[in-house]
C-alpha cells in the first residue's frame, strides 16, 4: 500500500477567516486527509494550490473567499539576498561569535555595528565588507556553525518529523507570546496533529544521504533548542510548513533568518545533482494581509494562477491584485471583457476556469476510473457503483473531488470510502 497515496475526501466547507478576523464563514476550501501520501503526489497537489496541516490537506477556493490565498514560490538558484538580508545574517553570525550585543530594549536603535568595547574581529570585517569577492550566501549562512572559538555554540540538526517535550515547550512559548494564543488550548495532542504528524513517508532520492519527506530543522544554541522549522522536502521543492522559535531570541530576526537558511538548503539540494529541486515554497501569499504579504520580498517569486495553474512573476501580479481582490493572472477581467463576443472553442480544455471551478462540467465517464478503496480492496469506481446505495450522491461528491485534485491525481490516488 505504500506505493500509492490513500486519501479521504471531506468536500467543500466554509469557516471563519484567521486573516481578516471575520466571524462569518467567509473562507472556503476543499479538504482531504491522507493516510499515506507519496511525495510526488503532494508536489502535484501544491502545484494546484493545496497545502497541508498535519495529515489534513486543503485547497482554498479563492474566488469565494474573503482573503484569497495564492500559492507562492521562489527560484532559489536565482535568489540574491538584499542588503538588509545580508545585514541580518551578519548580525546573527556576530552574535554567535560574541561581537554583537543586542539592544537592551526593543526601543533601542540597532545600527548593526559592534559596540565600542567589542571591536570587529578580522573574520567579521571580511564578512561585512566582502572585500574582493562576490557575496556567498551559502558560505555566510554556515559561517557561525560549530565554531569552538566563538562565544556561543550554534548548530543545526535536520531530522525526520518527531515529537519531543523540548520542541513542544518552544512551540508553547512562541504561540503564547507571539500569537497571543490561550495557554489552555495549546495541548501536546494539538501540537502533534499540527506539526508532527505527516502523511508523507520518507522516500530515497538518487543521491545518498538525501531524502524526501517531512522534517524538522532544529536550531540549537549552546545545546538548547531555540527554534524549529517544519519542512516538507519534495521532488521539486522545499516547502515551508511552519516555523516557531523561543521569543527570547526574537532580536535575531529568526523568521527572516530561517527563510534565508531554507533557501540555502534548497540551493544545496540542487547542487548535489537534484536538478529538479530548485524551488522554495513559502505557502500562501495574501495581498491584503501584511503578515502574509512580506513573502513577496524574496525575489524572484511567482504566484500560481488559481484557474490555469500556470506561474506568473509576482511583479506582474501585484498590479492586478491592487485592482481586484480575486483575479486569474492568465485571464484578468480586462482580458475577459476584450474577448467577449468572440466565438468559443468546443475544446473542453480551453474553458479551464469553468471546468475547474464547477463540478457540473465533469461527466460520469471522467469519474468512473477513480480508484477507490472499499474494505482495503482497491478497485475502480465503475466496478462498485452499481452496488452502492445513493450512488447519485456519491457520484456528485466524486465530481467535486475530481475538480479539486485534478484529472491525473483523481485517477492515481486511492480514495478511501
Amino acid at each position: 500500500m505504500s506505493s500509492q497515496s490513500f486519501v479521504r475526501s471531506y468536500g467543500f466547507n466554509g469557516s471563519s477567516c484567521g486573516y481578516c478576523a471575520s466571524e462569518e464563514a467567509t473562507s472556503h476550501k476543499f479538504g482531504i486527509s491522507a493516510d499515506t501520501l507519496l511525495c510526488q503526489d503532494y508536489q502535484a497537489l501544491i502545484d494546484r494550490g493545496w497545502r497541508r496541516s498535519g495529515t489534513y490537506i486543503y485547497k482554498p477556493f479563492l474566488h469565494d473567499s474573503c482573503c484569497p490565498q495564492y500559492t507562492i514560490r521562489l527560484d532559489a538558484m536565482k535568489f540574491q539576498p538584499s542588503k538588509s538580508q545580508r545585514k541580518l545574517i551578519n548580525r546573527f553570525n556576530r552574535y554567535v561569535e560574541g561581537t554583537y550585543v543586542p539592544p537592551k530594549s526593543t526601543n533601542e536603535e540597532d545600527n548593526d555595528e559592534p559596540p565600542e568595547n567589542q571591536p570587529c574581529t578580522t573574520k567579521t570585517k571580511k564578512s561585512n565588507q566582502q572585500v574582493g569577492k562576490e557575496y556567498d550566501l551559502i558560505e555566510s549562512i554556515h559561517e557561525a556553525e560549530n565554531k569552538e572559538n566563538y562565544k556561543h555554540n550554534f548548530k543545526i540538526v535536520l531530522e525526520p518529523s518527531s515529537f519531543s517535550h523540548e520542541k513542544y515547550q518552544v512551540y508553547r512559548k512562541y504561540q503564547i507570546e507571539i500569537h497571543k494564543d490561550d495557554e489552555d488550548e495549546l495541548t501536546e495532542n494539538g501540537f502533534r496533529r499540527f506539526l508532527v504528524k505527516s502523511p508523507l513517508k520518507s522516500e530515497s532520492t538518487n543521491i545518498e544521504g538525501y531524502k524526501y519527506g517531512s522534517f524538522h530543522q532544529c536550531y540549537y544554541l549552546d545545546d538548547k533548542l531555540i527554534a524549529v522549522a517544519v519542512l516538507d522536502i519534495l521532488p521539486k521543492c522545499i516547502s515551508s510548513v511552519y516555523f516557531f522559535y523561543d521569543p527570547k531570541f526574537a532580536f535575531l530576526g529568526l523568521g527572516t533568518y530561517s527563510a534565508l537558511r531554507e533557501i540555502v538548503m534548497t540551493k544545496e539540494y540542487y547542487n548535489v545533482e537534484l536538478k529538479e529541486l530548485h524551488w522554495y515554497y513559502m505557502g500562501f501569499y495574501i495581498h491584503t494581509c501584511p503578515k502574509m504579504k512580506y513573502k513577496g520580498q524574496y525575489k524572484p517569486s511567482d504566484l500560481l494562477d488559481p484557474e490555469t495553474y500556470e506561474w506568473h512573476p509576482i511583479e506582474r501580479c501585484r498590479s492586478l491584485l491592487d485592482k481586484y481582490k480575486y483575479v486569474s493572472f492568465d485571464n484578468p477581467p480586462d482580458k475577459v471583457n476584450d474577448n467577449k463576443g468572440k466565438e468559443k472553442s468546443d475544446d473542453k480544455n480551453v474553458n479551464l476556469s469553468s471546468r475547474i471551478l464547477d463540478p457540473k462540467n465533469v461527466t460520469y465517464d471522467e469519474v468512473e476510473n477513480i480508484k477507490v478503496s472499499i474494505n482495503e480492496t482497491v478497485v475502480q469506481f465503475k466496478s462498485v457503483a452499481p452496488y452502492l446505495a445513493n450512488s447519485s450522491g456519491i457520484i456528485e461528491h466524486l465530481k467535486q473531488y475530481y475538480t479539486a485534485v485534478g484529472p491525473e491525481l483523481a485517477k492515481k490516488m486511492v480514495l478511501i470510502f
